[in-house]
């Protein structure tokens, strides 16, 4: 009941449907159409910035078709198309973080379906895919 009461809220506040972020284990989060876009257009992060990445709080997996039937979708691809690297920079630069990889390969995220990632202010990675 609370699920459904917690979908409802977010239909009606938000326009759309939330999606379930994959992070821990044990730790999933609805997010919806608009705190993606927000996320992407302020803490996205470049190839040589994933590159880099030697930690993080936690690592969120983000999968962008669950906003395919919704309006704002187009609001998800321009935001994409205004991030630093494309997506073979991003999917290369995963192959290069052993630490990136290896807790995606743990979730079966396969590398190739990778189109962005982010990391906010608290050390939270998250990674998008299609």
């Amino acid at each position: 009941m609370k699920s459904s009461t917690m979908w409802l809220i977010a239909l009606i506040a938000y326009g759309s449907f939330p999606a379930i972020v994959h992070g821990s284990d044990l730790d999933e989060r609805e997010v919806n159409i608009q705190e993606v876009i927000t996320a992407l257009e302020t803490n996205d992060i470049n190839a040589n910035e994933l590159r880099a990445i030697d930690s993080y709080v936690r690592l969120d997996v983000v999968d962008l078709n669950a906003f395919k039937s919704n309006d704002g979708y187009r609001a998800i691809e321009d935001a994409l198309a205004k991030t630093d690297d494309g997506w073979a920079m991003m999917q290369t630069a995963i192959i290069s973080n052993d630490l990136i990889k290896q807790e995606l390969s743990r979730r079966s995220v396969e590398i190739g379906r990778v189109v962005t990632a982010t990391m906010n202010d608290e050390g939270v990675l998250t990674i998008y895919i299609r």
